[in-house]
């Protein structure tokens, strides 16, 4: 009997060490701050820790089950106490949360099954008191001499009474559908709730060792995480041609990390983690070229003649607009950004060329599933001029500056607190006011800075393709703006005009906006009948086009527009291409542009007109538009 005493005291004195002991092991982190990137987010954590003296495992729990590990990051604010190791665990534990919703979700069963059982007592009742009043209508036939009044209060007592019991069994057979229907859906959701009493929980296993016992220490916890974006988007907003543009630089921010971000510090980064960061190396380079070792694939003929597959550098990276051409014939096509192809063949027994500029032409047999590898051609450099694509650049030594050219522009507006930083290889957005992006995978917008920007405004119009006015925005000096591709929505006072596409990654250092149609702007074309004419002269078709452009000013201003037009260049030598009557235009002869740059007053009104003559042989079968 004493030894169970003691026994009981014994269990009794250790058994809140051990509650304790539990208790210190788990070190509860708050999620202070995350830089968002393309593809990609860092989170920090924050929180305290208390160490024994000697060694102390603790756990970090409640993190991102989709954070790398490689990327963890612990961080201890005393230099006693040092990291011994640091390992990231998954484990399967209880969820607290969805323990308590099932057992929310019995006792409100357990409530629907009771008004069950009371609805269908009363139900039973309900067909007892029926029961009961029907057997004793029959009143005639068991007495006599009732007057006829009684026989009608009789009868309009039964009546009465049938009817209250009818509404009644009405009422009671909707509450009992309605608690059914419930119990049923809760039912389903319990059922289903089932594989969600368990989750998944992410931790990080924390072995520290220090001289000395310490209390509340600061650590910091950071992470990646490759489940979070954010994407760029503008608004494009124009009050008037006399006033500045406005660009708003806002972000589309979206997160699926299996944790909120409740209230924290956010930044938005260019930059992306999710990008090889290996540098080229060096190899030397030997002529004839040392060409990389393949393997010789067996192509199976094909058992069709739509032939398809894929066309790959000697690196194996896909190659986009490579000319595939079924030779013998004017059929081909090109590959797609995934170097794709696929091709209708007039015979599969022709042969299919592989050409690109810079690229040695391969001639294959057709087949099935085709991988086509292509290898650069070899050429000796010119001093002045070095092939490029589809056309030349200077060389580097004639073209080369001292360095970066430095533009200036006018600082955004911000439309948030933000502090806008610049690195080697990014751009950060460091938002000073607390935001909330749950963990669902949807979008959250952040709306950053407004640039105002000096904007040349000018209406264009194509009217041989439309007869609507264009107003159009010119921004200069665009690429000293840090921006990035991304749809933009466009605004006129205030109203919606559409959808296009900023695309600040280019050469050109001008940049044009198309801000809606102007439909205080009319433009007409058409066909000139007495100019235009169609005759056969011996061998030769002779066709001479002649067309006229109104365009009028119904502004209460001056306008400046720009209308352009074209003529048909011809694409063999036999065919003969004049241009009669440039109407003023100016001429771009390699393209067959027309151009006519007018100044219009307000209601004034203009008429352009502009022929052309074409010669060809009868044996083309084509019109001249």
């Amino acid at each position: 009997m004493n030894l169970n005493l003691s026994l009981k005291l014994l269990i009794t004195g250790l058994l809140p060490l051990a509650i304790v002991s539990a208790d210190a092991q788990n070190v509860k982190t708050d999620i202070k701050s995350v830089t968002v990137y393309r593809n990609g987010a860092m989170v920090s954590r924050d929180g305290t820790l208390n160490v024994s003296k000697g060694n102390t495992t603790l756990y970090l729990n409640n993190l991102s089950t989709e954070l790398d590990p490689n990327t963890l990051r612990i961080g201890i604010d005393n230099k006693s106490v040092k990291i011994l190791s640091v390992k990231h665990e998954i484990d399967v534990v209880d969820n607290e949360n969805a323990k308590k919703q099932n057992a929310a979700r019995d006792k409100r069963m357990a409530v629907l099954r009771d008004s069950l059982k009371y609805f269908n007592a009363q139900i039973s009742i309900l067909d007892s008191e029926e029961k009961l009043i029907n057997a004793n209508r029959n009143i005639g036939g068991q007495q006599n001499g009732v007057s006829a009044a009684e026989l009608k209060a009789m009868t309009d007592f039964y009546k009465k009474e049938l009817a209250d019991i009818a509404i009644k069994r009405i009422v009671l057979n909707k509450q009992t559908q309605l608690c059914q229907d419930e119990l049923n859906k809760l039912t389903q959701e319990k059922q289903n709730s089932q594989k969600d009493l368990q989750r998944k929980d992410s931790r990080v296993k924390l072995v520290l060792s220090s001289d000395a016992a310490h209390t509340n220490i600061p650590v910091t916890l950071s992470y990646l995480i490759f489940s979070a974006k954010w994407e760029p988007f503008y608004e494009v907003r124009v009050d008037a041609v006399d006033k500045p543009l406005d660009l708003v630089y806002s972000a589309h921010i979206s997160q699926s990390s299996t944790e909120d971000w409740n209230g924290v510090k956010l930044t938005v980064s260019t930059g992306d983690p999710s990008v090889d960061n290996a540098a080229p190396e060096f190899d030397p380079m030997y002529l004839p070229p040392v060409r990389r070792t393949t393997t010789v694939k067996k192509w199976t003929p094909p058992v069709s003649k739509t032939i398809y597959g894929i066309v790959t550098d000697d690196n194996y990276n896909p190659m986009h607009g490579v000319n595939v051409i079924e030779s013998g014939t004017v059929k081909g096509t090109v590959t797609d950004v995934n170097g794709k192809f696929h091709l209708e063949m007039t015979d599969i027994n022709n042969r299919l060329t592989f050409s690109y500029i810079g690229y040695e032409t391969r001639t294959e047999k057709p087949a099935e599933n085709m991988q086509v590898v292509m290898y650069e051609e070899w050429f000796e450099e010119a001093d002045e001029e070095v092939v490029v694509g589809y056309g030349a650049n200077r060389s580097l030594a004639a073209t080369s500056t001292t360095g970066p050219k430095k533009l200036k522009y006018s600082e955004p507006v911000k439309n948030i607190p933000l502090q806008l930083a610049q690195t080697q290889t990014s751009t950060e957005f460091k938002i000073d006011v607390p935001y909330t992006v749950p963990c669902d995978g949807k979008q959250y917008d952040v709306s950053m800075l407004t640039y105002h920007i000096d904007a040349d405004y000018r209406f264009n119009c194509l009217p041989r393709s439309s007869k609507d006015v264009f107003l159009m925005a010119d921004l200069k000096d665009f690429s000293q703006y840090p921006l990035l591709k991304g749809n933009a929505y466009i605004y006129l006072d205030n109203a919606y005009q559409g959808e296009c596409e900023i695309a600040p990654d280019f050469a050109a250092d001008t940049f044009s906006i198309t801000i809606g149609r102007d439909k205080d702007i009319a433009v007409n074309r058409q066909a000139v009948k007495e100019f235009t004419s169609k005759k056969v002269i011996g061998s030769t078709i002779k066709v001479v086009k002649c067309f006229e452009i109104t365009v009028k000013n119904n502004k209460t201003a001056a306008v400046d527009v720009e209308l352009t037009d074209q003529y048909p260049l011809p694409k063999y030598s036999d065919i003969k291409v004049d241009l009669t009557d440039k109407g003023g235009a100016e001429v771009n002869s390699e393209t067959g542009k027309l151009t006519w740059k007018l100044n219009l007053a307000p209601q004034e009104k203009k008429t352009l007109r502009f022929s052309y003559e074409v010669k060809y042989p009868k044996t083309y079968n084509f019109s001249v538009e």
